[in-house]
């Protein structure tokens, strides 16, 4: 048995306890997870507490070693923002400074947090990473891309400007990086569109797809994630995400990797954020399985983060909102 919130095997003693989860801490974390996506989708609505629980929960945990000057400067940036964020929710809650005091609905809660997070965030110094910036039109092939040994094109091409993946391929300038930001404008045209990221080889790698289902079925479109480690394929998991997707229509897809998060942001929303270590560095990549069908415009991938980055992906992973 595994812990639905980290996948890491229960001790056998624990399961006498919790057959579902490693201990309590994930148990709340899961918990409160679920209650986002619920928020998210119009079952609940951001309350000044929510804000202030889901702040504190991803704040950086404190290191016994002797942090770097650099570090501790990051972390008080990012705390005093979170705190001042959370007093103009309290703000706007009651009605201080001229917001209007009133009952509000789940919505205009929630964009005004995602309006707080983005005000402040564009005041931030907008620091250069410095780091790799990479961009691919696909105007000159495929030769950026490296299949498995052996694979030949493995089912890629090129039709009229767009790419459509086959097996799976890894940008090779990517594959050395550890930090990192990959951007690509793709649809689904059939069942899934699916990348991969943090891949050192094609037998190591992190993989997500997303699948829309068919018009008019009941099915929401859903994350399906599993890791690949030597060429083993973990167990799939889905998740259904909190935003509308149709089939066949152009979306911008942001895939963040830093430390051990990964964070999904499709259409300017937060769809999927969890945490795995194993794997540090490692490039990213497309892949299509039997069935399904995409196609890329174009991906780019930026290496590193400023300061401002930081502080959007500390806010946001977790409070699944809008990223302004």
């Amino acid at each position: 048995m595994v812990c639905r919130y980290c996948q890491k095997t229960i001790s056998i003693t624990h399961r006498l306890v919790d057959s579902e989860f490693c201990c309590k801490q994930h148990r709340n974390a899961f918990t409160a997870r679920s209650a986002r996506a619920l928020r998210e989708m119009g079952e609940f609505t951001y309350s000044v507490a929510d804000v202030l629980r889901d702040t504190d929960e991803f704040a950086v945990p404190k290191n016994k070693k002797k942090q770097a000057a650099g570090t501790r400067s990051t972390a008080t940036v990012l705390g005093l923002a979170a705190l001042t964020i959370a007093g103009l929710v309290v703000m706007e809650k009651f009605g201080v400074g001229g917001a209007s005091a009133g009952k509000k609905s789940g919505e205009a809660q929630q964009g005004t947090v995602s309006r707080l997070v983005g005000m402040v965030v564009d005041r931030m110094p907008k620091n250069a990473s410095g780091g790799l910036q990479i961009e691919d039109k696909f105007q000159a092939g495929l030769r950026n891309w490296l299949p498995a040994p052996g694979t030949g094109m493995s089912g890629w091409r090129i039709d009229n400007g767009l790419m459509r993946p086959g097996g799976l391929r890894i940008w090779d300038e990517s594959r050395n990086l550890a930090d990192y930001s990959f951007q690509f404008e793709g649809r689904v045209e059939s069942r899934s569109l699916g990348w991969v990221v943090r891949a050192p080889n094609h037998n190591n790698y992190y993989a997500a797809k997303l699948s829309i289902p068919e018009r008019g079925g009941n099915a929401r479109p859903e994350i399906i994630r599993f890791s690949v480690i030597q060429g083993q394929e973990s167990r799939r998991q889905h998740f259904p995400i909190p935003v509308l997707l149709e089939k066949g229509e152009f979306y911008e897809y942001e895939v963040r990797a830093v430390g051990d998060r990964i964070l999904t942001i499709i259409g300017g929303r937060v769809v999927d954020q969890w945490r795995d270590a194993r794997f540090r560095t490692g490039g990213v990549g497309f892949f299509s399985e039997r069935g399904d069908k995409s196609s890329i415009r174009w991906a780019k991938l930026q290496e590193g983060e400023s300061i401002a980055d930081k502080l959007r992906s500390y806010l946001t992973f977790g409070l699944i909102i809008p990223v302004m």
